[in-house]
């Protein structure tokens, strides 16, 4: 459990920093160090990389939604300072290592490991997306109706 709390901590300040990077402004740069630690925290309690990734991914783009909204601000304000620790950066310098070394095969299993990891965290974002424009469009109806 010290170990999650420390990584999401890392996370916490990784995503801060990329919001000053993004040119994040006052409250910004505390939410998305906050979104950060949420999705770090959520995804230390499962092993399976494509689960964690998956995990992350709705964790991040359900608070970027919500803050987005609670602060009347555009949902990319916190998706992309946010999306970068969670990215495989580690992965695709590996795979990169193992192109020029000539072991394409391990490159290409590198790869498809980065695609998949890639696909969870897309397939989140757009689940979470949608929902929320569905649950948007029904609200915008009910209210026409009245």
């Amino acid at each position: 459990m010290n170990m999650i709390l420390i990584k999401a901590f890392g996370a916490a300040i990784l995503c801060a920093m990329c919001s000053v990077r993004f040119n994040g402004r006052g409250k910004d740069i505390l939410i998305a160090g906050f979104i950060g630690f949420m999705a770090a925290f959520a995804m230390g309690f499962f092993d399976d990389l494509n689960v964690r990734a998956f995990v992350s991914g709705l964790v991040y783009s359900v608070l970027s939604e919500v803050f987005g909204r609670i602060l009347d601000k555009p949902v990319a304000v916190y998706y992309a300072p946010v999306l970068v620790p969670f990215v495989p950066g580690k992965l695709t310098f590996v795979m990169m290592g193992e192109f020029v070394n000539g072991d394409r095969i391990a490159a290409m299993d590198r790869l498809a490991e980065i695609l998949c990891i890639c696909g969870m965290i897309a397939l989140a974002i757009l689940l979470v997306e949608t929902a929320f424009r569905i649950f948007g469009d029904m609200k915008k109806k009910s209210l026409r109706e009245r």
